[in-house]
């Protein structure tokens, strides 16, 4: 059993990434966005919403390795160690295995990236160098990166060659 986890700032791709792996393995990809979107839904408190969607996510992901998949797709910020100690103590139990990918892009297509979204709120450039910050305080182990200045095929590409090794 294999864990990939994708990881790195707003806009940076892992999205479309983890779509085109899921659609390549065949599998349900777990999406860290779409919990705090639900839960945002009917609340308005981030900090909560954060909560609620790391819960959330370790319990997808071991219901869903539970339920017999092979390879599991997760992408999410990834800068709560928390969750990330929590999901590696789980899969060194489990004897997952884990692969992990931190996508990177350049700041400048990041904030078009963030520009073009239709959201109410956009982070700036100060919020993204926050966010990075967090990422690299909380190093993973082994973990990849992955320079998604390119095309979003040359990344996945990438990626499946490093899980094969």
């Amino acid at each position: 059993m294999q864990l990939i986890i994708l990881r790195g700032l707003p806009g940076c791709g892992k999205s479309v990434i983890a779509d085109k792996l899921g659609l390549y393995f065949n599998n349900e990809v777990v999406h860290g966005d779409n919990f705090k979107l639900r839960y945002l839904e009917n609340n308005s408190d981030f900090k909560k919403a954060l909560e609620f969607s790391y819960d959330k996510i370790f319990k997808k992901i071991k219901e869903l390795f539970e339920n017999g998949s092979e390879i599991i797709v997760v992408e999410e910020l990834f800068n709560n160690k928390n969750l990330i100690d929590k999901i590696y103590n789980f899969c060194k139990e489990k004897e997952i295995e884990i692969k992990s990918f931190y996508v990177k892009r350049d700041l400048e297509k990041l904030l078009e990236v963030e520009n073009n979204r239709n959201r109410k709120i956009k982070n700036t450039k100060k919020d993204f160098e926050k966010l990075e910050y967090e990422i690299k305080e909380i190093g993973i182990e082994n973990e990849i990166i992955i320079d998604n200045n390119g095309t979003i095929e040359s990344s996945v590409e990438i990626i499946l060659e490093k899980i094969s090794k």
